[in-house]
């Protein structure tokens, strides 16, 4: 058998046949050509046989053990009614790549189960090019129906950088997955989103989940009108939680140097643990609270009450959360006062999370994620690479490993 055609069968190049090989050093170069004989336009459908011009190019292959592989090819420029005059398609690489898709799944397979530092290594590529190959086969696998099957999301916002850089991460309630990334955390950011989904789609949206972010709020108020918007259990008793944080604070600084002063100071985290949560040293410093200072006992009662809500059924749930405002507005606690407004605004969406039954559970769960692979990049260049990045490890991408 020719060595020609070994490297034919070796490489397993749809519609490519190995015209000649030669060793280079350590690395293998391949020239190949194509079977078929029509240039192709690689934006549109459009096809010929006229080339404006043509040159060689060669690509990155998979490696054969220590061998780097170079496909070597001649590629034509044809003149497209559309496009204009563009380089043509090749069936073994994405139009201005350099390296072809296996390469690239390979690349894209090993990112999603290690550090791009370790991938470097192995591949032997830039920290760089990866984040790009990343970029392409994620536009090339990235499930396109997944926008089709959204009914109930959660919106959410995750810190990428210092200096206030944030991503919108939109999650499917039903499958967890994160359905949508965008860069920034404003009004415009979800709109995006909107426009991406489309109007047929925004409408079909039953249920979002989201916290108190006002430009959130008014973008999903505008463009999905049938969605109930349900407010985060977490980010509802964590108000009441900072209120509790900062009366416990106020009511040390004007008792300092008291015995008083000390027990609050040393209660911090028994008054914000749930209370089946707490260690026996926790729940005597709790009693404690009790004998010495009532308003930050009182406090921590409205905490728990506002935390019981989510115990409640649906029936039962809208007297509750109306006896737990009228106690806040009258406690003459002005932390908690301010609570008691803001939960009165938004009653609406704090009751529809009792009765739906949703959180923000997946959106913390995707957040956590985020972080692991902001930790093992050791940092990203841009917000692109790491919504790239995003999609790969926490969305609907097949990468067929090559090898």
């Amino acid at each position: 058998m020719r060595l020609t055609t070994i490297f034919t069968k070796l490489l397993a190049l749809q519609g490519t046949l190995v015209q000649a090989v030669a060793l280079r050093g350590d690395t293998v170069a391949v020239t190949v050509g194509r079977q078929g004989r029509r240039h192709r336009c690689p934006h549109c459908r459009f096809s010929t046989h006229a080339g404006y011009d043509h040159h060689q190019r060669w690509w990155r292959h998979l490696s054969f053990g220590p061998w780097r592989v170079l496909l070597f090819a001649t590629v034509f420029r044809l003149v497209c009614p559309r496009h204009g005059v563009v380089v043509e398609r090749v069936p073994w690489a994405a139009h201005g790549a350099r390296f072809t898709r296996d390469f690239e799944d390979l690349v894209a397979w090993l990112a999603r189960e290690m550090s791009k530092t370790a991938v470097t290594r192995l591949v032997h590529v830039a920290w760089q090019t990866v984040g790009d190959i990343i970029a392409r086969v994620v536009a090339r696998n990235l499930d396109r129906g997944r926008l089709e099957r959204l009914f109930r999301i959660g919106l959410d916002e995750v810190s990428y950088r210092k200096g206030h850089k944030y991503l919108t991460v939109i999650a499917d309630h039903e499958t967890g997955d994160a359905a949508w990334v965008g860069e920034g955390r404003t009004q415009k950011t979800v709109g995006q989103f909107f426009d991406e989904l489309g109007t047929e789609r925004s409408a079909a949206l039953t249920a979002v989940t989201m916290d108190m972010c006002a430009p959130y709020i008014a973008e999903v108020t505008t463009r999905a009108r049938h969605a109930q918007i349900a407010f985060d259990p977490f980010h509802v008793v964590k108000l009441a939680g900072e209120a509790l944080h900062d009366l416990r604070r106020t009511e040390a600084r004007d008792r300092k140097g008291s015995q008083q002063a000390q027990v609050l100071k040393g209660a911090r985290w028994a008054l914000l643990k749930a209370p089946e949560k707490l260690t026996p040293a926790e729940s005597l410093r709790l009693s404690s609270v009790a004998l010495l200072n009532q308003r930050v006992y009182r406090g921590y009662l409205l905490k728990e009450e506002l935390r019981a809500l989510y115990q409640c059924s649906p029936a039962a749930a809208p007297a509750h959360l109306d006896a737990w405002l009228a106690w806040a507005s009258r406690s003459r606690l002005p932390s908690f006062v301010k609570v008691a407004r803001t939960v009165r605004k938004y009653r609406d969406g704090v009751l529809a999370a009792v009765r739906l039954g949703l959180s923000n559970g997946r959106l913390e769960g995707l957040n956590n994620k985020i972080g692991v692979i902001k930790h093992r990049a050791y940092g990203f260049h841009s917000a692109a690479a790491l919504i790239a990045m995003v999609y790969l490890c926490c969305s609907h991408v097949t990468v067929r490993l090559p090898i």
